[in-house]
C-alpha cells in the first residue's frame, strides 16, 4: 500500500482530491512526480525515496512543485517550507495488524517564518493524515484484505 502507485494514488491524497502518478520509482534512491486534483485546485509534487527498510520503515523528501517538477510553493500556503521529511515506521501488533507511526518534519535550508507555519499547521496535518489512514481501511477492505 505503500510503494505502489496504483494502490497509494488511492488512500494518499487529501479528502476531497484525486491523485495520479506521473512519474514512480518508489524504493531506496528513486523518486515520483504527481499531480493532485480537487476544491478547484490542482497541485503537483515530487517525493525522493531516501531509504526503505522492508518491512519496517520508510524515509523520504516532499516538495510541492510545477508541471514542469520545477520547485514551487504550497498554492494556499506560500510561507510553506519548500521541503519536508517523512518518516513512517512500521509495527507488527499481531495478525493482520500494524501501527504505522509517521513523523513529518522541516528538512534543509527553511526561514523562521516557514517554521512557524509548519508548527501552526500541525492539527490541519494530522487531519489530513487521518483522512488518509480512514481512506486506506476501507480501501483494504474493498480489496479483501
Amino acid at each position: 500500500m505503500w510503494t505502489d502507485p496504483k494502490h497509494m494514488a488511492q488512500w494518499t491524497p487529501p479528502t476531497g482530491f484525486t491523485m495520479k502518478f506521473i512519474r514512480a520509482d518508489v524504493k531506496s534512491g528513486g523518486g515520483s512526480f504527481y499531480v493532485m486534483e480537487g476544491n478547484g485546485i490542482k497541485m503537483f509534487g515530487r517525493a525522493s525515496y531516501i531509504s526503505m527498510q522492508r518491512p519496517n520503515s520508510i524515509t523520504y523528501t516532499q516538495q510541492f512543485c510545477d508541471e514542469q517538477e520545477n520547485l514551487s510553493r504550497h498554492p494556499l500556503a506560500p510561507t510553506w517550507p519548500a521541503t519536508m521529511l517523512t518518516h513512517v515506521t512500521f509495527t507488527e501488533e499481531g495478525k493482520d495488524r500494524t501501527r504505522v507511526t509517521v513523523s513529518w518534519e522541516v528538512h534543509g535550508d527553511h526561514t523562521p517564518e516557514e517554521l512557524a507555519t509548519f508548527i501552526a499547521g500541525r492539527a490541519g496535518m494530522t487531519g489530513g493524515w487521518t483522512g488518509s489512514f480512514n481512506k486506506l481501511e476501507d480501501y483494504l477492505a474493498a480489496q479483501g484484505s
